[in-house]
């Protein structure tokens, strides 16, 4: 459809933010956001409009309520992390959108809508007076629409809907706290079931379950139920281990039908239950326990229409319930991650923040399958890949036996649970091996590509304070090249040339911006750091001696260049460049 200009200004826009103030009620969120998404769809002649809210305890968005042709496609993306697309205003009409384009920014963008014709999108945040806490998107097939019109309206729609979410959130979190508050004398189970009782009932759901952990290492969980049938997710944290996502990065998770898309622990729940909803009780950074709601045959469309408001429920019960102390709290173990990995500089495995020595593996090949497995970040490997990277040219026969051995050798120190063969982290599907990146880890390697992207997503969008704060955690990360104990290794060598370069390129922009804020000595030091790792990088020698001879330490250029040249032709048998050339000619006083 195309749109009148005239549609979306003037005297229609303040009768459509009329009709949108009659809608919208904080006592029925979510009917109130599928009314206000077909609403600003039909005001905007628009194909397709959608709300996205953030969870309360991370950075994620879920997708909330949707209009249009399209809601297949809409629900392609039904999450999306606000460092990958934050929620500013975008607009773009008439486009032919590409793959780079859905890469860039998946919560307006999706595949199936770019076949089937979408050329326009507009896209502006919801706010509240501290942070962002959603955004509303509409989508077009037409190429002319008066993008500037409907940002406008938009803009002025999201100030409203802002308005009702909080009011909305905040109700919920009240009906916790006024039911909890009025059973303060009462046991941890009475609240616990309390608690379920109110959270069943705004879910609609038909059986719900609670559980929480003791703070004693292996202590049962105190697990409570409205009716039989969810608490075989009793086990979501055991001896410290957190096996289950959504309790361990603070995320809530609601499946839908297809029981071949759940997570495969989920996926042996009884038959009985059919659309869980699963919500993790956290209060502040502590973990509590987890509230696990069946709906049954009664699926939402998008499945997490109702996840925020439970959430922010779920948050308002576990800082109640936690705030009892002892009987209640989940174990200190599963409240951070159990094992941690440094890959970069010299190999270290923690487990409860213990360091494993090397001995206590029984043998060497058992840390290389480790390290083999982590650094392919989830993905899988085959037996005979594996045998071939370990034991290159042994018949596969016999490397399948040793394989075994090794194996057993790593999950005897890293799995807690070795004696029931349930693995947590080093997992396998028949003759496919990967490492569990669902499971509670922590590893540098891992950390360091993510603020290196997060770093680079900065930069692009011009956010110089968040990139300098990302380049300086990713440096700091780097204590070392990759695995430096397996210098003669092939499986790792190109990784470790790429993570050295990417290091030094960092160090070459962090250095930059401190020099640039006045800092000359942290850039100088940054650039040494850089040249540690690749000494022959001419553009770090460059902007040292630039940087020393700038803060009259011209004699301390000068060696620097000297050494430059020297360090050119012992590894890699080449002069400078000619613009190094020029500095060098420079700082000696010659033409």
């Amino acid at each position: 459809m195309r749109g009148d200009r005239t549609d979306l200004r003037g005297e229609a826009q303040l009768i459509t933010l009329g009709a949108l103030a009659c809608t919208l009620s904080p006592d029925e969120l979510s009917r109130s956001l599928d009314s206000a998404t077909a609403l600003m769809r039909s005001a905007c002649h628009a194909d397709d409009c959608e709300v996205f809210l953030r969870e309360p305890e991370t950075d994620d968005l879920v997708l909330v309520a949707c209009s249009g042709m399209h809601g297949e496609s809409l629900m392609e993306c039904e999450r999306f992390h606000i460092g990958h697309g934050f929620p500013g205003i975008v607009a773009a009409k008439n486009q032919t959108l590409t793959s780079r384009d859905i890469r860039r920014d998946r919560r307006f963008v999706r595949a199936s809508l770019v076949r089937q014709g979408i050329r326009s999108f507009a896209s502006v945040p919801i706010v509240s007076p501290t942070r962002t806490i959603g955004c509303l998107d509409v989508a077009w097939h037409d190429g002319s629409v008066d993008m500037d019109g409907a940002v406008e309206l938009l803009t002025k729609a999201a100030i409203p809907i802002a308005t009702m979410i909080r009011a909305g959130i905040a109700e919920a979190r009240e009906s916790v706290r006024r039911t909890l508050d009025a059973l303060i004398d009462a046991s941890a189970e009475s609240r616990g079931k309390s608690l379920l009782e109110i959270m069943t009932r705004t879910a609609g759901a038909r059986a719900a379950s609670l559980i929480l952990c003791g703070e004693r290492e292996g202590e049962e969980p105190m697990v409570v139920s409205t009716s039989r049938g969810c608490d075989t997710c009793a086990d979501a944290v055991v001896d410290g281990v957190v096996a289950c996502p959504a309790l361990r990065h603070g995320h809530g998770v609601s499946l839908g039908a297809s029981r071949a898309d759940w997570p495969d622990r989920c996926r042996s729940l009884p038959s009985s239950v059919g659309a869980p909803c699963c919500l993790p009780l956290v209060s502040g950074d502590q973990l509590e326990g987890i509230v696990v709601l069946d709906r049954g045959g009664d699926l939402l469309d998008p499945p997490m229409r109702d996840l925020v408001p439970l959430l922010a429920m779920a948050a308002e019960g576990a800082s109640r319930l936690g705030a009892e102390g002892g009987s209640t709290s989940v174990c200190a173990a599963a409240r951070k991650p159990v094992l941690k990995l440094r890959t970069l500089g010299k190999f270290e495995v923690r487990l409860h923040g213990q360091v494993i020595s090397s001995e206590a593996f029984g043998r060497k090949k058992s840390l290389t399958l480790l390290k083999i497995l982590v650094l392919r970040a989830g993905n899988s490997i085959s037996r005979a890949d594996l045998i071939e990277q370990l034991w290159p040219g042994v018949e596969e026969k016999a490397g399948a036996n040793r394989l075994h051995v090794v194996l057993h050798a790593l999950r005897a120190v890293v799995e807690p649970f070795h004696s029931q063969r349930r693995w947590i982290y080093v997992c396998n599907e028949g003759a496919l091996y990967h490492f569990n990146m669902e499971s509670a880890h922590s590893i540098d390697l891992f950390e360091f590509r993510r603020h290196a992207a997060q770093a680079a997503r900065a930069a692009a969008q011009g956010l110089e304070s968040e990139e300098t704060d990302h380049l300086r955690s990713a440096v700091e990360l780097y204590c070392g090249d990759l695995f430096e104990d397996e210098l003669d290794a092939d499986w790792c060598a190109p990784q470790r040339v790429e993570l050295a370069n990417q290091y030094a390129d960092m160090t070459l922009h962090l250095a930059e911006h401190e020099i640039g804020a006045g800092e000359a000595e942290r850039g100088i030091e940054l650039l040494r750091r850089g040249l540690l790792a690749d000494p022959c990088r001419e553009d770090l020698h460059q902007t040292l001696m630039l940087t020393l001879a700038d803060c009259g330490r011209r004699r301390e250029a000068l060696e620097q260049y000297r050494k430059c040249e020297r360090l050119l032709q012992e590894e890699i048998g080449v002069e400078p460049l000619p613009a190094t050339r020029r500095l060098g000619r420079l700082l000696v006083g010659t033409p």
